[in-house]
């Protein structure tokens, strides 16, 4: 019976171990990516936010009402009323009428900011979607070390446990032990700070895809970039492209284009508006139930709105230099992403594909010989850690190819790789 409740506890435990584990492909962490990530449900609230400052701009000049009434009569000592003759009351009506197109104005202008809060959230998913991807692949090429560090200490262990039995039985030197539990410690050390590493990408992966659930996230990639052919893409292009689809970039369209709607805002806040006014007075003018029209303007004499004016006018040379600034920029990054790449794809391809099998073999018969005693113990470490190092290299070379995709299709703001 005991048995029995042993085994259902270690199946039990089982399956909750394979339940905290999330397995992914690239395309279900974007899904749930576009769904759950809190940044983007924020951004996408500044948009509503500017398409209600444009109902704002649209809206009408409220009228206003005065009323007054005199409720004493100090002369004849009387209280006053609203039906008698000794008593005074005034009601005025006022409206401001805005001239200038004034109000399409600003409604022009709120409408350009909303398309720059459109601008920033499509630049906030291109920066976000990279990062998405950077950590994705980081940890898919982190946990392909883990496994190689895991195999080396593994078959290592199982060596020094070999070894300690003959050194036990006299047969092999303290020194020699020595070194192998010492390179032992390294690779423990060393696979130690990948897992730290892995923890902060499985951090940062699940703050990314919005998830409030504990569990380790399991990168299933399948192929990566393989039918990519640099002789079919120019740099000329590449930059088009990305003047199409780099956010950053409209975004500083559009900051001219705001600066420029300001600047026609503020010409037309020079000019006055008009007030019209109805005015309502019962025996306080020379004839009874006195009705008068009226209105009223400020007069330009002063304040013609000329520093707003000309600080408008600055900000759009302001714009526009910054606008051929950013546009020099992205032709730089673009061109410098694009040489990244191709390098990057040259050095990975220049390796074969069969090398870390046969690399492999290769450990397997010096492990062989060492254990028949044919290589000494610093031989041994010696080609152990040139195997490790140079899978691990080899893994790094993968890394970076991919990183210097994801840099490329994130500079010219499209997935043009893939």
């Amino acid at each position: 019976m005991k048995k029995l409740i042993f085994v259902l506890l270690l199946l039990g435990f089982r399956v909750s171990a394979q339940s905290d584990t999330l397995k992914l492909t690239l395309k279900q962490a974007e899904d749930d990516f576009f769904k759950e990530n809190l940044q983007l449900v924020a951004a996408k609230l500044g948009i509503s936010e500017g398409r209600a400052y444009e109902l704002q701009a649209g809206l009408r000049p409220n009228p206003s009402l005065y009323f007054e009434h005199m409720p004493y009569n100090t002369q004849n000592k009387e209280l006053g009323g609203f039906k008698k003759n000794n008593a005074e009351q005034i009601i005025q009506f006022q409206y401001l009428v805005q001239v200038a197109q004034k109000r399409q104005k600003a409604i022009s202008l709120a409408q350009a900011n909303t398309e720059q809060a459109e601008n920033s959230f499509r630049e906030l998913i291109r920066n976000l979607q990279y990062q998405l991807h950077a950590t994705f692949y980081d940890l898919y090429f982190t946990n392909q070390a883990l496994v190689v560090y895991e195999q080396e200490i593994s078959t290592l262990q199982q060596t020094l446990n070999a070894y300690q039995e003959q050194f036990n039985r006299g047969n092999v030197p303290l020194k020699d032990l020595a070194r192998l539990k010492a390179y032992l410690v390294s690779l423990n050390t060393e696979k130690q700070s990948l897992i730290q590493q892995k923890f902060d990408d499985e951090r940062d992966l699940g703050y990314l895809l919005g998830s409030k659930k504990q569990y380790t996230i399991e990168p299933v990639v399948e192929s990566v970039f393989t039918n990519v052919d640099f002789n079919k893409l120019t740099i000329s292009d590449l930059i088009n492209i990305a003047s199409e689809n780099r956010f950053d970039l409209k975004g500083a369209l559009t900051q001219r284009k705001i600066e420029e709607r300001n600047l026609e805002f503020q010409m037309a806040n020079k000019k006055p508006d008009l007030t019209f006014q109805m005015t309502y007075d019962r025996n306080g003018s020379f004839v009874q139930n006195y009705l008068g029209l009226g209105v009223s303007m400020n007069l330009p004499v002063f304040n013609k709105n000329q520093g707003n004016i000309q600080a408008a006018q600055i900000r759009i040379q302001e714009a526009e230099k910054l606008q051929e600034s950013y546009q020099l920029k992205v032709e730089k990054d673009v061109q410098n992403a694009f040489y990244k790449a191709r390098q990057a794809d040259t050095v990975a391809k220049s390796i074969d594909s069969k090398f870390s099998d046969d690399f492999s073999k290769l450990i397997a018969g010096v492990l062989d010989n060492y254990r028949k005693q044919n290589i000494t113990v610093v031989e041994f470490i010696d080609f152990f850690d040139s195997y490790k190092q140079t899978i691990l290299q080899y893994n790094q070379l993968q890394n970076d190819r991919v990183s210097a995709f994801e840099n490329l299709n994130f500079t010219v703001g499209k997935a043009i790789l893939n």
